[in-house]
């Protein structure tokens, strides 16, 4: 009996031992199909990124935009053959947005950089402060667009923001920069590198707040560098805070401007922008800017915006392959957004 007994109890010992060894065994296959799981999904996103030459752009809940959809408002139709990879379109009268397309893709800005620096500069500064163009133009890389300021040369800040938005110029973006950048440190004699850190600081710290959050900026001209990047999106809410300064907003709606420097110089800037010129067959009726930009890594670029009839648009148009491309993106999506604001108050 007694020798029964421990057989009984054997038994049952040895039946628990098997079921922990099954229950082991279940979740250690389901740890590892775990696993397998999460590789795949992380091998499917790494090579997707690489087979279609995109990025992966980190998630952020900070969507502060200032551009938003409505459900009344008419949107322009998604089929507009567009050669631009990269497209935005925002009706600034009724705050709707129209018409996106990769919006929230990184990209380069190239020299679209420059309408942050201006806002910097305007908020920064006073109309008649003057500005000297020192060693920091040793900056400028070759073959920048250039509005042909030279050390030396004195510029009022509204002379330089023409300077830096109508001629594009990389020159005026640097001597800005520095000029800044040595405020924001309160420190006249601080070296190039250090003023224009600042100025960097000042641009990021900037683009935050206007909610551009999937942007940096590491310069005040957008020459390509790695860390320098934008979205099609962040851009128009840096545009829209652009417009917002009558000095900006006077500026990107000329052809051109010509000054006597503070130094006496006398230099003539004029717009890259095809839309406001009536000798090109880009030019458009009502348009009142904004900016351009290109470089290799960008494509051609340009914000456009336009006013008729009291409707103000804003169409972002980046990474065209080619300078007419982009034109005619532009005209195609503010002629769109016209009519499809048409009978509205």
């Amino acid at each position: 009996m007694k020798r029964s007994g421990n057989t009984r109890k054997r038994k049952r010992k040895n039946s628990r031992i098997a079921r922990r060894r099954l229950i082991t065994l279940f979740l250690f296959t389901s740890f590892l199909c775990l696993l397998a799981f999460a590789g795949w999904q992380l091998k499917n996103t790494v090579f997707g990124a690489i087979e279609t030459g995109e990025q992966p752009v980190p998630q952020t809940t900070a969507t502060s935009a200032p551009a938003t959809t409505t459900t009344t408002h008419p949107t322009i139709p998604v089929s507009l053959p567009l050669s631009s990879p990269r497209v935005v379109v925002y009706d600034v009268t009724h705050s709707a947005l129209l018409f996106s397309q990769n919006s929230e893709q990184r990209c380069s800005p190239a020299s679209l950089t420059k309408l942050l620096t201006a806002i910097i500069a305007t908020e920064e500064c006073e109309p008649g402060e003057i500005f000297i163009a020192g060693s920091e133009l040793s900056f400028v890389q070759p073959g920048s667009s250039l509005a042909h300021i030279k050390s030396g040369y004195k510029l009022t800040r509204d002379m330089i923001i023409d300077a830096l938005l109508l001629a594009s110029g990389n020159d005026a973006a640097y001597t800005i920069a520095a000029h800044v950048g040595r405020k924001l440190l309160n420190n006249p004699d601080a070296g190039d590198i250090e003023a224009l850190f600042a100025f960097s600081d000042k641009m990021n710290l900037k683009a935050q707040q206007l909610g551009a959050v999937n942007s940096h900026f590491s310069n005040p001209d957008g020459y390509f560098a790695a860390d320098h990047y934008t979205t099609a999106s962040d851009m128009l809410k840096i545009a829209l805070a652009a417009m917002k300064y009558d000095n900006i907003r006077q500026t990107v709606a000329r052809q051109q401007a010509s000054h006597t420097l503070v130094s006496g110089q006398k230099l003539t800037f004029k717009n890259t922008n095809f839309l406001l010129n009536p000798s090109t067959p880009f030019y458009f009726e009502g348009a009142t800017g904004i900016k351009t930009g290109k470089t290799d890594e960008s494509g051609h670029c340009v914000i456009a915006s336009a006013k008729r009839d009291g409707i103000e648009i804003v169409a972002v148009v980046m990474g065209n392959p080619t300078d007419n491309g982009r034109w005619n993106d532009a005209v195609a999506l503010l002629n769109q957004a016209f009519a499809a604001c048409v009978g509205l108050d």
